[in-house]
């Protein structure tokens, strides 16, 4: 028979696991209070090369929890470099598909990379995020993108030769 033994949740009877303990907080430069701890925060950005990218979530970054002041450098945020190399590598790769998707309704690929002296087939390799192209390339195909009749001025700049180039000015002699 039944003695009113109650059957328990096997995971309420398990002990809890306690919550990771709080980094020693350490002294703000900013504000002077010992308030400063690794912190992980949404919407953070940060300057990287040629781009202001976006830091993922998850990284922790000095934090003074009084007066907010974080403190965003190699030393403090040891992983900050891959990150940010990562995020930049992506960025690079998704704006360069972005422009080349935007010229293809003007020009072909080919025709553009004739144009600027691309191998054959590297534009394709590109859109489909096969390379990372240079800094240079992207703002090139973005500045095309922007007004793509400039490709038909390059075609022109690149067919006619330069006129010599003048002589420096010779110095005046002391008297």
């Amino acid at each position: 028979m039944y003695s009113g033994d109650h059957f328990s949740d096997p995971a309420a009877s398990q002990p809890s696991t306690p919550a990771p303990p709080r980094p020693k907080a350490s002294k703000c430069p900013c504000c002077g209070h010992h308030t400063l701890r690794p912190t992980a925060r949404a919407h953070r950005v940060c300057r990287y090369r040629l781009a202001v990218l976006t830091l993922p979530t998850r990284l922790l970054v000095p934090t003074c929890s009084r007066c907010k002041h974080s403190i965003l450098s190699f030393d403090s945020v040891p992983e900050l470099a891959a990150t940010l190399e990562s995020a930049y590598r992506a960025e690079v790769v998704h704006r360069a598909s972005v422009e080349i998707t935007h010229l293809g309704q003007f020009f072909s690929q080919r025709r553009i990379e004739r144009e600027i002296d691309l191998s054959q087939g590297y534009l394709s390799r590109l859109r489909a995020g096969d390379g990372v192209p240079s800094a240079a390339l992207v703002s090139l195909l973005a500045l095309l993108s922007n007004d793509p009749q400039r490709l038909e001025e390059l075609k022109a700049y690149w067919a006619l030769p330069l006129p010599a180039e003048p002589s420096p000015p010779k110095r005046k002699q002391d008297a």
